[in-house]
């Protein structure tokens, strides 16, 4: 019965989903334009999951779990003083949600803080910078766009231990040389820090990437172009902070450095039969053993600890339109090993999920479907393997 019920209420949702995008469309944020040189902008974002999970949301629960949340809704001020100085500044709600990446909360969770703000300095396209609360710039998959993935989002898995959803305080300082058809970033930010610190040293990173074909010469990536471009594009990216945990936190014994690498590749590429799209990447983050100290840092487990890993995505964006928008369906595969994870040592992850998007009108109004699945290597009582279907409804004004 409880099976029925979920179908049903999946099943209206998707229903209202549709509804929804068939009354209304999204157009850009308005500007207001101070004088020839100085504007504002104003963008409002907003994406709405609804999601099922074949586990329970309580310890005694074991159930299904349906939920409905924002899983971003976003207010965005931004603008230009003159043609090299600007800023950008982001709020965010999250919630109330309990269905997590690999976890079901029995308490729904929620959010609601500064997401980003940061100064810009464009003093040509070979340099520019950002100042401020912004993205780590190192992981591609983490830098696509949060409303431009491929699949329903990106990767639960690629990220680094940053405690502000991959974001940190400092400088990035990038740009483009050789008509754009090479990228770096370099920075300097805060790193870790919960005041446990072997010492208070900041994270360094850098990145570059060459494209082969349209440039990617924008400090945001994209899950895909929609066919708007003829991509090829290879990047590495190097990260490292010194004495950033403690192998034995509670002795602040055995200072451990951090340090994470990863390289990457995405290619797209339309034709009169449809546009493909195809991506994939590495991932390693280390902390020098640190997990197997008598009281390691927590900062050093876990899902953002040491780890290594991979994915691989596809997409397929048909050329026909069907009604008012477009179709594209994708799949993508990862597997990754964690030092620690769940009290379980050497964990290993693969997940696999596939879907469909459909775009009203591109990715401002944009209907998504997926199916994935969670396959743990080592099973107990809170390492089970799960299902997850989850409808979401993006609305970019």
């Amino acid at each position: 019965m409880g099976g029925r019920n979920t179908r049903f209420s999946l099943s209206i949702l998707i229903l209202l989903f549709l509804l929804c995008a068939s009354m209304q469309t999204a157009q850009a944020g308005p500007v207001i334009k101070i004088n020839d040189d100085s504007w504002l902008r104003i963008n409002y974002e907003m994406q709405l999951y609804g999601q099922w999970r074949d586990t329970g949301s309580g310890p005694n629960d074991t159930s299904d779990t349906t939920d409905i949340f924002f899983r971003r809704n976003r207010l965005i001020v931004h603008g230009q003083m003159n043609d090299t100085f600007g800023f950008y500044s982001a709020i965010e709600q999250q919630g109330d949600r309990r269905i997590y990446g690999t976890t079901v909360s029995e308490v729904p969770g929620k959010n609601f803080d500064i997401l980003d703000t940061f100064v810009t300095a464009d003093v040509n396209d070979a340099f520019r910078m950002r100042l401020g609360l912004t993205k780590d710039p190192m992981i591609r998959e983490q830098n696509e766009g949060c409303f431009f993935p491929l699949s329903v989002d990106r990767s639960l898995f690629v990220y680094t231990n940053l405690p502000r959803a991959n974001r940190d305080y400092g400088a990035v300082i990038w740009g483009n040389l050789v008509n754009a058809k090479i990228q770096y970033r370099l920075a300097a930010m805060k790193g870790n820090d919960s005041g446990d610190d072997p010492k208070s040293s900041l994270r360094y990173t850098a990145r570059a990437h060459v494209t082969l074909l349209d440039p990617e010469s924008s400090l945001v990536y994209r899950g895909t172009y929609l066919g708007a471009k003829k991509v090829l594009t290879f990047g590495a990216g190097y990260q490292f902070e010194p004495d950033a945990v403690y192998g034995d936190l509670s002795a602040k014994t055995l200072e451990k450095d951090y340090k994470a690498w990863t390289f990457d590749g995405f290619f797209e590429y339309p034709t009169p039969s449809g546009t493909f799209t195809v991506s994939g990447a590495y991932l390693k983050t280390e902390f020098d053993d640190a997990y197997k100290g008598g009281d390691p840092d927590t900062r050093s487990i876990g899902l953002n600890g040491e780890k290594k890993g991979w994915y691989a995505k596809a997409g397929y964006l048909l050329p026909n339109k069907i009604g008012p928008g477009n179709v594209q369906v994708y799949g993508r595969y990862e597997d990754w090993r964690f030092a620690e994870l769940s009290d379980i040592f050497n964990q290993k992850i693969k997940w696999v999920a596939g879907g469909v998007n459909y775009y009203l009108k591109g990715q401002d109004l944009r209907i998504t479907l997926e199916y994935s699945h969670n396959d743990f290597d080592k099973e107990d009582a809170t390492n089970k393997d799960f299902n997850t279907f989850t409808a979401m409804l993006q609305f970019l004004f």
